[in-house]
């Protein structure tokens, strides 16, 4: 019996494996063109000393979306789930700073200018 319980185990292995190299799908690049889709790109230019911490916000998530050091544009995409979104402007060492509400759809490209006086606002400051 236990003889008989190798041999099959024998027998269906090179099966099986066989099974895990066949591709799934021949066109790959459709599904990845369609995911890419549904993220929001935003272009954040620091024109500020100090290094900033970016979040998307909205009540109940705050998503990090990157960090930029002073005097750098960086780029970065992310997923949203909602159709409105703030950015939140962690500035370090100096506070946080929020942007007004934006209405966008996925698939959109945003562009985040951080003020070189921004440290001098109060934080907790909404700016457009």
């Amino acid at each position: 019996m236990a003889v008989r319980r190798i041999l099959l185990a024998l027998f269906f292995t090179p099966f099986m494996g066989g099974c895990a190299l066949l591709p799934g799908r021949a066109n790959l690049d459709e599904p990845v063109q369609e995911e890419r889709s549904r993220y929001l790109t935003v272009e954040v230019d620091n024109q500020n000393f100090y290094d900033a911490t970016i979040y998307a916000v909205r009540p109940g998530l705050r998503l990090r979306i990157g960090r930029v050091v002073g005097f750098n544009k960086e780029t970065f995409e992310f997923a949203w789930p909602d159709l409105d979104l703030r950015f939140e402007i962690a500035l370090l060492s100096v506070g946080s700073y929020y942007t007004w509400s934006l209405p966008v759809e996925r698939g959109d490209q945003l562009a985040l200018t951080i003020l070189p006086d921004l440290h001098l606002k109060r934080p907790g400051t909404v700016f457009f």
